[in-house]
């Protein structure tokens, strides 16, 4: 699969992230002014995510199906953006051969990466807020030394309880969390922010069921995340 080439706002400049198959790498320059309004449709959903998305690059879309059943739409719940910031004008280029290693160097890269959720069907608040403590426990459990209760489950259920405040996820409706350098996350819907939850348990658990070796999407073939095509940078 190609590896997209990226650019990416830094403060009063602007840094690019180019993704190739063997490297990443951050350096100063302009992006593209058409990358403003440009736009990359998820192909399952049809679901548009700008490329360049406030401070935020797009990097890669995927969907989340009910057992990867993708291809009916009825399992489709909500398609899904990578973004990553580099607030620090960030130089650097990270030596990797594969999407599971250029992910690895996301998830620890010492800038903002955020996660667009678009509801592809109406969802019940509490269903999402359900999927996402199945998925998340047995990480949190593990970083609490297989304790049951301790700050990462604390977190835990403060993010959810964000999403068990929400009677419907309607179609079209936006969930961002951003997780920032210093391991807050900062979960939004529909622009309006609901809570700024400090841990870095939580963190790494949310976005390590997306990413890492072991995610939502390893159990079935038809999902992964794609990564975006960039050939004119």
């Amino acid at each position: 699969m190609a590896m997209p080439k990226r650019a990416i706002p830094v403060v009063s400049v602007a840094a690019a992230l180019i993704l190739s198959q063997k490297h990443i790498t951050f350096c100063a320059c302009e992006p593209p002014a058409k990358l403003r309004t440009e736009k990359v449709k998820e192909p399952f959903t049809g679901v548009e995510f700008p490329r360049l998305k406030e401070d935020y690059v797009l990097l890669g879309t995927a969907v989340r199906c009910m057992l990867g059943q993708c291809k009916f739409a009825k399992a489709r719940a909500y398609a899904v953006g990578l973004y990553l910031e580099d607030g620090n004008n960030l130089h650097q280029c990270i030596n990797k051969n594969s999407n599971d290693e250029v992910f690895k160097q996301v998830i620890e890269a010492p800038v903002a990466r955020r996660l667009v959720l678009v509801m592809d069907k109406d969802v019940a608040g509490h269903h999402i807020a359900k999927g996402f403590d199945r998925s998340l426990l047995p990480c949190v459990r593990k970083a609490q030394g297989g304790q049951r209760i301790g700050p990462g489950k604390d977190a835990l259920r403060e993010f959810t309880h964000c999403f068990n405040q929400e009677k419907m996820l309607y179609k079209g409706t936006e969930v961002s969390l951003v997780w920032r350098p210093d391991d807050s996350l900062i979960i939004s819907i529909n622009s309006s922010t609901r809570a700024v939850i400090t841990s870095p348990m939580l963190c790494h658990a949310l976005f390590d069921m997306y990413l890492g070796p072991d995610s939502i999407f390893k159990k079935y073939r038809n999902m992964s995340f794609t990564l975006v095509e960039m050939s004119d940078l």
